[in-house]
């Protein structure tokens, strides 16, 4: 398209996106958006679109595609029920920091406000779970406006970022006018940038007596892309790492330095040492919750450092004693040529003593699965030897999403795709189907239960379209498994209303002519894994599991890292237990 030519406003959409570097876009065509449709074919060379079978669907193809590319994903729904139904894809890019373009269309601009047919105010809805919202309305926007969109969904913290059009706009003619230059004044991606100074204090920080430090590494490592900084870093340091849920693969998982995840289901050795130390360096995360368990009890006898490039961040949570502000991998770049060399060895000598005790990384605190059944974390661990860790897992949210973290020994950043904040259900297979079609080179799996799998289990339609290779696994026992393992450990085992009846899933993947085997035994799944990794086109495999199997580490709600459940026994009381500090850390104070 030539600079200055007259061309309607649906044809300077599309150019306005491959401008913007898209390749791939996924959505589904509806009345309001029927005109851009017609043109997009046009631009079939360019584009490649990938219609899924409902909107969260492809909302979740387009944020697991930015997290296994590091490139913005762009996802499009009609007016009405397609806005609404990108609104969690939306609220999941958010919350996880995933660069994603989320596109609506919306009624002719003389109908907004009349409640016309299919018409929301989703600029309204979105604008509390977005970096930003426009509207557009005039075909001359266009090009501005895309060009901006993509700039902030991808720039400083990423996040989504939504375009609402209306019908009028794909009809005007204007002229094609590519943004050369970005005016954006209310808009600084890095507002500060800690100085070199400020850097140097953490010298003295961790030259305080007594000082057993820890690594927090969280999602804006693999967002900064500075994993070998942090590497360094913590090498320097002598300093022991422990990754948050998003965090995982940001840290070599063989290196001596590595606690593992930290967390409600965390290993115990991480919890254990992050509930003990008293200086925490927090890097790239955002002390949600799900970290710090009782936060009263997490702060205590703490100092913080907090490297981070959100401002919003620092000290919302805990109070920031060194606040370094900046892009990560600035920041510990500058710091491992600034800082002095530290080591640790006291502090080494219990945390080593507590992987000894704790058998970090094994199934020691695992409960066997009953006879008959297998056992989630052996099988995430028989697909992690298999695949030799080289493989992006998507997961879908429950117990399974925590063994996989646990078991899965990953060997590259950009391969863990989870729903961490938000934690929806139904993201596992879309956002596989996303990186699969982002990273061909790589082998890409979709971890699931029964319960999450079903609520976007039309997506096994993409999948057989489109012939993507993504091997689905699901963990299969009926039932919504972590609501269950609450139901059975903090209500009592009142089991109520979490247990459902599931098709057979090997016929309904086989409906689809998707190749699918049912396993009961480890030898069966053994073998299922390596022949679902000969097929060049999508795969499942429903491994038939123990619906009483429990996730340990277990920290319930409002309680000390330090006081993590490690057995049922633990729990399995007549109403929630209340540890005191001493009942589990005996000895290791």
């Amino acid at each position: 398209m030539k600079e200055g030519e007259i061309k309607l406003g649906s044809d300077i959409f599309c150019q306005a996106l491959i401008d913007n570097g898209v390749d791939l876009m996924f959505g589904i065509p509806g009345g309001v958006v029927l005109p851009l449709y017609d043109k997009l074919n046009q631009y079939g060379k360019s584009i490649k679109h990938i219609m899924p079978r409902h909107e969260q669907g492809g909302g979740f193809a387009a944020d697991g595609y930015a997290r296994a590319t590091n490139k913005v994903g762009v996802a499009l729904g009609t007016s009405g029920p397609g806005a609404t139904n990108l609104l969690t894809c939306i609220a999941n890019s958010m919350m996880d920091s995933i660069p994603v373009v989320y596109i609506t269309g919306q009624v002719v601009e003389d109908f907004i406000g009349t409640d016309a047919f299919q018409e929301t105010d989703v600029i309204g809805m979105t604008m509390p779970v977005v970096k930003h919202s426009y509207m557009v309305t005039h075909a001359s926007d266009v090009t501005r406006v895309v060009k901006e969109a993509f700039y902030i969904a991808g720039s400083g913290r990423p996040g989504p970022v939504h375009i609402d059009l209306v019908k009028d706009v794909w009809f005007q003619e204007t002229p094609y006018l590519p943004v050369k230059e970005l005016n954006l004044p209310g808009y600084n991606p890095l507002p500060f940038t800690c100085s070199d100074a400020d850097i140097k204090k953490l010298d003295e920080i961790l030259e305080r007596p007594g000082i057993k430090p820890m690594i927090i590494a969280g999602h804006g490592v693999e967002i900064s892309k500075a994993q070998n900084e942090l590497i360094q870093f913590a090498t320097r340091h002598n300093i022991p790492v422990v990754t948050t849920l998003l965090g995982m693969a940001n840290f070599p998982q063989g290196n001596d330095l590595w606690a593992g995840m930290v967390g409600m289901h965390g290993d115990a050795v991480a919890n254990y040492a992050i509930h003990n130390s008293n200086l925490i360096i927090g890097i790239g995360c955002r002390f949600d919750d799900r970290i710090t368990g009782k936060l009263d009890t997490f702060k205590e006898g703490k100092t913080f450092v907090h490297i981070e490039i959100d401002p919003s961040e620092i000290n919302k949570t805990v109070p920031t004693e060194l606040p370094l502000q900046g892009d990560i991998k600035d920041v510990l770049t500058r710091a491992n040529k600034l800082l002095s060399e530290h080591t640790f060895p006291t502090w080494w000598e219990i945390i080593n003593n507590w992987k000894e005790e704790y058998g970090f990384l094994d199934f020691r605190l695992n409960p066997e699965a009953r006879p008959g059944y297998l056992s989630q974390a052996r099988i995430i661990k028989m697909i992690s030897d298999i695949t030799d860790g080289e493989a992006i897992m998507a997961s879908d949210v429950g117990r399974h999403q925590m063994w996989l973290s646990r078991f899965y020994r990953f060997r590259h950043p950009n391969s863990h795709l989870s729903s961490g904040g938000l934690g929806s259900m139904g993201y596992g297979m879309p956002a596989a189907m996303g990186a699969k079609l982002g990273r061909p080179d790589r082998e890409v799996w979709a971890i699931s239960g029964d319960g999450g799998f079903m609520m976007n289990v039309q997506e096994l339609g993409t999948l057989a379209e489109f012939n993507i290779p993504v091997h689905v696994a699901i963990m299969e026992d009926s039932s919504l498994g972590m609501v269950r393992q609450w139901q059975n450990l903090l209500f009592k085992g009142n089991i109520s209303h979490s247990e459902f009846k599931n098709p057979d899933f090997v016929k309904l993947a086989n409906a689809f002519d998707i190749p699918a085997w049912r396993v009961r035994t480890y030898e069966e799944a053994h073998k299922a894994i390596k022949e679902a990794r000969k097929v060049d086109g999508p795969t499942l495999i429903t491994f038939m599991v123990d619906p009483d199997e429990h996730v340990y580490p277990m920290v319930p709600p409002n309680t000390a890292l330090g006081n993590q459940a490690l057995r049922d026994a633990d729990l399995l009381k007549d109403q929630i237990h209340k540890y005191k500090q001493d009942d589990l850390l005996q000895g290791h104070t």
